[in-house]
């Protein structure tokens, strides 16, 4: 079979895939023993009399499998993820509007670290146990244990000390304006998550050439009298990028919830803060929604990455 031919079997597992997270995201929200009329109702007298029209209006008195065919049949059909309980608005306007602004941040911040990572594994697994090799690996260390969040504080908070409030990393809503008008917040969201992301993937590319170097093929290419980048270009790093393909590919539904994370510190308008923000008003139709995004997002990079492996390793075959 022809990884084309492999791509697309799996661009057809790709349906019911996302119909069985769909499924899944439904019900957890809907069996949540919470009660979504009180984050509605709040503490309104007028509205405490309402419940059940509000109980009605919204379908919670329905069956759930009723309730998930009329929450799923719109989505399928014509994109339509209903409306949110709060302002009535279509849900797709809440977050639609911000996906390219997430892709665009989580999308560059991926790639680079991918990038960095390689390089800086690579050169450090060739000069093992050198002051670049140690370096490296205590600044991974460190990149890697303290939480995105709270390096993203301690940015804004270094940034807008150091230059008087001059100079704010942390986006202000104003209208008309888009992520680029307002640089210095976006390039320090981005170094925030380049350095969690450069520091796991970093470790992972070094302790996998490490591993691949010491193997008796690669002793035996450099006896040949094989270029030292031949070596390690041609006949390494294809062999130690597979694991790491692997990894990453399973990592990356958590690197996207901490993209959330970091676009609400520095209220990057993106679909992670909206889900932070609609999930604090307990407002299911948009929380539902963008958890069902990322979860199709996540599943979709999945199939990617099993492409990716036919094209780093050639032994693979579909």
């Amino acid at each position: 079979m022809s990884l084309f031919a492999y791509f697309l079997r799996r661009s057809l597992a790709f349906i019911p895939l996302t119909f069985g997270v769909s499924i899944l995201i439904f019900a957890m929200f809907a069996l949540t023993p919470i009660d979504p009329i009180n984050y509605i109702v709040g503490l309104d007298e007028n509205k405490q009399s309402q419940r059940d029209q509000l109980a009605k209006k919204f379908g919670l008195n329905d069956p759930i499998y009723k309730r998930y065919w009329d929450w799923i049949y719109p989505i399928v059909t014509r994109l339509d993820f209903g409306t949110s309980w709060f302002g009535d608005k279509p849900v797709e306007t809440l977050f639609a509007p911000y996906i390219g602004n997430t892709i665009l941040l989580f999308g560059t911040s991926f790639v680079l670290s991918i990038v960095t990572s390689t390089i800086i594994g690579i050169v450090a697994a060739q000069h093992h146990n050198s002051i670049f090799d140690q370096t490296a690996l205590f600044g991974s260390l460190v990149g890697f244990s303290i939480p995105n969040f709270i390096l993203g504080i301690v940015a804004i908070i270094t940034i807008t000390n150091a230059t008087n409030g001059r100079i704010l990393p942390i986006y202000l809503s104003k209208a008309g304006e888009t992520v680029f008008d307002q640089i210095p917040a976006m390039t320090t969201a981005l170094l925030v998550m380049l350095i969690s992301g450069i520091a796991f993937a970093t470790r992972l590319v070094r302790s996998q050439m490490l591993n691949v170097l010491r193997q008796n093929y690669i002793r035996t290419a450099r006896a040949k009298g094989l270029s030292e980048r031949t070596v390690i270009y041609k006949h390494a790093l294809r062999n130690a990028l597979l694991p790491f393909v692997t990894i990453i590919a399973l990592s990356l539904p958590g690197v996207l919830s901490g993209s959330a994370i970091i676009e609400r510190v520095f209220n990057y308008p993106g679909v992670g803060r909206q889900l932070i923000i609609e999930g604090l008003r307990f407002n299911l139709p948009v929380v539902t929604a963008v958890s069902f995004f990322f979860a199709v997002l996540s599943i979709f990079m999945l199939i990617i990455a099993d492409v990716v492996y036919g094209l780093v390793d050639p032994r693979i075959k579909y």
